[in-house]
């Protein structure tokens, strides 16, 4: 596990350098200060967060038994990419490319603050995503909770990848698709809040309320969490589409 640790430490750290040195004139172009490197990390905090989504989404298909020759399979891989997307976010927040821009005195920094505000949401998910119990008969009610979560899920992918897209148009490194890119970004984003609120206060939702599957019940208590959690990293990710380009007050 430590020389696992160890390599993906080094290569994280040398696509960081590598990324900076491909976008040194975009980096120059921001004033040299620090923003560009933070935004890389941002988004590989984001990727994190979407191997996390997709590796807990293939943990619920596992867990349904519907496939038992590729159950076992599905859940060993979906619990590796939960594993492996969190140490993705925990090496950006605690790395060594972290700890020389906090060196290089850029720890006040607004958008360092942000920063560090969007990796700990991402954690919160991640953490609650990682345990989630599952174990039980696969009732209807849990079925339909399942169904839920891979929704919520899929609003996280959408919110990373429509940031990531944000992100990537406003570094200004080809004007002929960067405003396209912003803009289609923005739409990820946005369609990624409204899918949240329809799982969590859509027809599906309050029919189970109606039905007495409500906060006693542990797993819907478990949806809610997760559901806040995401909104809170959605609402994160909008904000910082919104603010100006590289920068983040």
């Amino acid at each position: 596990m430590k020389i696992k640790k160890g390599i993906l430490g080094a290569v994280m750290a040398g696509a960081f350098m590598l990324a900076i040195g491909l976008f040194g004139t975009a980096y120059a172009k921001h004033g040299g200060d620090a923003s560009m490197g933070m935004h890389h990390m941002h988004m590989l905090m984001n990727h994190g967060l979407e191997m996390v989504a997709e590796g807990s989404n293939l943990v619920m298909l596992a867990k349904m038994n519907m496939t038992a020759a590729l159950d076992p399979m599905t859940l060993e891989h979906g619990q590796n990419m939960i594993k492996d997307g969190k140490e993705v976010i925990e090496h950006v927040l605690k790395g060594p490319e972290m700890q020389a821009m906090h060196k290089g005195g850029h720890g006040d920094d607004p958008l360092m603050k942000y920063t560090h505000e969007l990796g700990n949401a991402e954690l919160a998910v991640v953490d609650l995503l990682e345990n989630m119990n599952m174990e039980g008969p696969m009732s209807d009610d849990m079925m339909t909770m399942h169904h839920m979560h891979i929704m919520i899920n899929h609003a996280l992918e959408m919110a990373a990848q429509g940031s990531n897209m944000v992100m990537l148009g406003q570094m200004g490194m080809s004007k002929d698709i960067d405003k396209y890119s912003v803009e289609h970004g923005k739409m990820m984003l946005s369609n990624a809040s409204s899918l949240l609120k329809e799982v969590m206060e859509g027809k599906a939702m309050t029919g189970m309320h109606e039905k007495g599957v409500t906060g006693g019940n542990a797993m819907m208590a478990d949806t809610h969490k997760i559901g806040d959690a995401a909104k809170k990293v959605i609402d994160l990710l909008d904000k910082m589409a919104s603010a100006e380009p590289m920068k983040m007050k």
